[in-house]
């Protein structure tokens, strides 16, 4: 008896080997929609095997085009798709895959995009090459109580993160021993705002550029040497060729390309894969581990580190239910409010909402004013939505 799984002879015959598993549910699958982040060496596998398997919508979303270097791990590209946007070549192979399932390809930005294109989803799974926009897809899948599945890979190594919110461990409970300390450091550093010190900053780094170059870099939205090295390459087409050159070359001095393997990426998506699969059978096939599960390909030891959630995390804890206060003392000026919260909570880029206005930098708290219980909102890329924040008055932090 197939209970209702199948709802055709065509999938009957599509399906019928993984129909043998105990505790198979091809429904759970055909109802399933799932939404993946980020259409790279990790992407494609992913999407590949939810397709392949039935699930019955995948939303792609992915902000780059294809290139020749994407050919030897990023398996639904070809050399006709050089060129393409990454989500719309790979939204075609998947439909030619599997013709039941049906694939919506939105390009761009995730940050930039509605959140209604993600809300319907059943679990969201991260793909992406970089922790900025890995933390703003972890803030969202709390904000929406979404399962979020969580992939990755360097080299020989790669590792998945399942986060049931409000349950297990977010991404951003153990940041400051997860994230690497070179993007600690600059996630930590708020992000100067002037070209005279972006051009100080490539200085030291041993680059030159003019102020006029810098100029055009920040409008951008280019502001530091980090911007240079993980902007998404699509920000990139609006500069004038010459400069793009420059930010490319100035991009392979500061940043080697990160090593990557075919066969590392096929291995951990496809636990990956399973993951989600886990997730939308309930229980009938075991249920996912908080923490991370690691692959080292070199030892071929998969490992599994245990992650408690973090009850005063900013994202998922307790803490963000009571409240977070931050203590201010009059004389601050909020270019000082900025630089501790950029430390505390590791967001490069904030700004300072109070009531209907962002905050300017020279003001000091006095000036604003801010009076004690008064509430701010801390706005950055690295969130979904911004952060609230009670302000307690003190005659002297110090």
């Amino acid at each position: 008896m197939l209970e209702g799984d199948i709802r055709s002879t065509r999938s009957l015959e599509r399906y019928e080997r993984q129909l043998r598993l105990e505790g198979w549910s091809q429904a759970r699958l055909q109802d399933a929609s799932i939404g993946v982040v980020g259409v790279g060496a990790l992407g494609c596998e992913v999407s590949k095997n939810l397709a392949l398997m039935g699930v019955g919508e995948i939303i792609l979303v992915d902000s780059d085009a294809v290139e020749l270097s994407n050919l030897s791990r990023q398996m639904l590209f070809t050399d006709e798709d050089i060129g393409r946007p990454k989500s719309i070549a790979a939204k075609e192979k998947l439909e030619r895959m599997n013709p039941d399932v049906a694939v919506k390809a939105f390009q761009g930005d995730v940050r930039k995009m509605s959140a209604r294109i993600l809300e319907d989803v059943d679990i969201l799974v991260s793909c992406v090459d970089n922790w900025p926009t890995r933390r703003w897809i972890n803030s969202l899948a709390v904000e929406l109580k979404k399962p979020l599945v969580d992939v990755s890979m360097d080299g020989f190594y790669a590792n998945i993160q399942v986060v049931i919110p409000l349950q297990t461990s977010c991404i951003e409970c153990h940041a400051e021993a997860l994230i690497p300390r070179e993007v600690q450091a600059a996630e930590c550093t708020l992000r100067r705002k002037r070209p005279e010190d972006l051009v100080a900053e490539l200085s030291e780094k041993g680059l030159k550029i003019d102020i006029q170059t810098a100029e055009i870099l920040m409008q951008a939205g280019i502001k530091t040497v980090f911007d240079i090295k993980y902007t998404p390459l699509f920000r990139l087409e609006t500069l004038p060729h010459d400069i793009r050159g420059l930010v490319l070359e100035f991009r392979e001095a500061l940043t080697p390309k990160m090593p990557a393997l075919q066969c590392i990426s096929a291995a951990i998506s496809g636990m990956a894969a399973f993951e989600v699969v886990r997730i939308l059978h309930g229980g009938t096939l075991g249920h996912p581990r908080p923490g991370l599960t690691v692959y080292d390909s070199l030892s071929g030891r998969v490992s599994r580190v245990y992650l408690r959630r973090n009850e005063n995390c900013f994202v998922c804890g307790e803490s963000i239910d009571e409240g977070l206060v931050l203590e201010v003392s009059p004389g601050e000026s909020v270019l000082d409010l900025k630089k501790r919260l950029a430390a505390k909570f590791m967001y490069p880029d904030i700004e300072i909402q109070k009531e209907a206005r962002l905050l300017n930098d020279n003001l000091r708290v006095h000036e604003v004013p801010l009076s004690d219980g008064d509430i701010i909102y801390l706005h950055t890329s690295r969130r979904f939505n911004p952060l609230e924040i009670r302000v307690k008055i003190v005659e002297d932090r110090s």
